[in-house]
């Protein structure tokens, strides 16, 4: 399911010795990242995060507007990959990222196959 980039304006509480400080990223992907897991509850299962590896390419600075590209890239049996691309408004790479995820039955709690309509994302 492709959703449209989520756009975040940087604000001064991100600002540390002068640019974004590099946690304050991982908060700006799970801010993009709950349009997803919306998705995933109406497909009938949680998630949880497995792993989670990201590369800062470029400093982004206080009102610089980030736009926050996510999509399926990789799908296992219970687990997949989530790819986050940040970019900022002159569309130059700023961090990339990529979130492991496993399925979770909302019910029982248990890993469970990766539903078929989420492994057409990928």
């Amino acid at each position: 399911m492709p959703f449209s980039p989520f756009e975040i304006r940087v604000q001064p509480e991100a600002i540390h010795d002068g640019h974004v400080n590099n946690v304050q990223y991982m908060a700006f992907l799970e801010q993009a990242r709950q349009p997803w897991y919306h998705y995933f509850s109406r497909l009938g299962f949680r998630s949880f995060v497995a792993r989670l590896q990201a590369e800062y390419k470029k400093e982004a600075f206080l009102g610089d507007v980030l736009l926050i590209h996510s999509s399926i890239e990789r799908v296992g049996n219970t687990s997949f990959v989530l790819r986050q691309l940040i970019r900022n408004q002159r569309d130059e790479l700023v961090l990339q990222a990529e979130v492991t995820f496993v399925a979770i039955c909302a019910r029982t709690g248990e890993k469970i196959r990766v539903p078929d309509e989420l492994r057409q994302q990928a």
